[in-house]
């Protein structure tokens, strides 16, 4: 999260953009990890930070209805100083077992998010798009034969901060097939970018290739 958090833009974010982002559910996560950080921060330096231990990181703003949060230009040096962030790559919800929990303390329990996970709305959401990756045309199964079969990730387009209450998912309308290496890229920036963003990345690419050049083929690296 705090990675996430320090290559944003501005490093600036908000509390549901964060948690959601790295697969939890609502930004109360956020708040109470970085609460506990401040504290901890607080404890080691010998200061109180007061009752709102987020400021110990974060500067605060509500510019239109929503609080913003900017990383504290100290704390973000830090972070660099201490190798924290140097990559700014974000679990993706296939890296997280869908039936995950986190525990904080005693009463805070979190289950991370199954929307993109649901065995169902993939199926459907497959039926409709196959699984070569909507964005780079990559096919697991004409690349490796019978054990590429049917893999592929599936991205949900509707940023799920923007979820509110109960939600049920239209596989044909909110998912897409991607490939790894696609969907990594789509999530490189809170908000994520949109799919024709990462198309026209890729068309920029390859139209400013060097005379002569062939493109490398495109094989995303899978995790173990």
């Amino acid at each position: 999260m705090l990675r996430l958090h320090f290559h944003a833009n501005n490093r600036t974010s908000t509390a549901d953009e964060l948690a959601v982002a790295v697969g939890y559910t609502h930004r109360s996560v956020a708040n109470s990890l970085y609460g506990r950080l401040g504290r901890q921060i607080g404890e080691l330096l010998d200061f109180d930070p007061g009752s709102v231990r987020v400021d110990s990181i974060v500067l605060t703003t509500k510019p239109e209805g929503r609080w913003l949060w900017t990383l504290r230009p100290e704390f973000a040096s830090a972070l660099q100083t201490i190798g924290w962030v140097d990559s700014s790559h974000v679990l993706l919800p296939e890296e997280i077992g869908a039936t995950a929990e986190f525990k904080e303390g005693a009463s805070l329990r979190v289950t991370v998010n199954v929307y993109e996970r649901n065995a169902d709305a993939r199926r459907e959401c497959i039926a409709k798009y196959g699984t070569d990756c909507c964005i780079c045309g990559f096919s697991f199964r004409a690349k490796f034969g019978d054990i590429g079969d049917g893999f592929i990730h599936v991205h949900h387009l509707k940023p799920l901060s923007e979820i509110d209450g109960e939600y049920t998912v239209d596989p044909v309308t909110d998912l897409r097939p991607v490939c790894p290496n696609c969907h990594a890229m789509l999530h490189r920036r809170v908000p994520a970018y949109t799919i024709s963003e990462i198309q026209a990345i890729l068309k920029h690419q390859k139209t400013a290739e060097p005379c002569g050049e062939r493109e490398p083929p495109m094989t995303p690296v899978l995790k173990s």
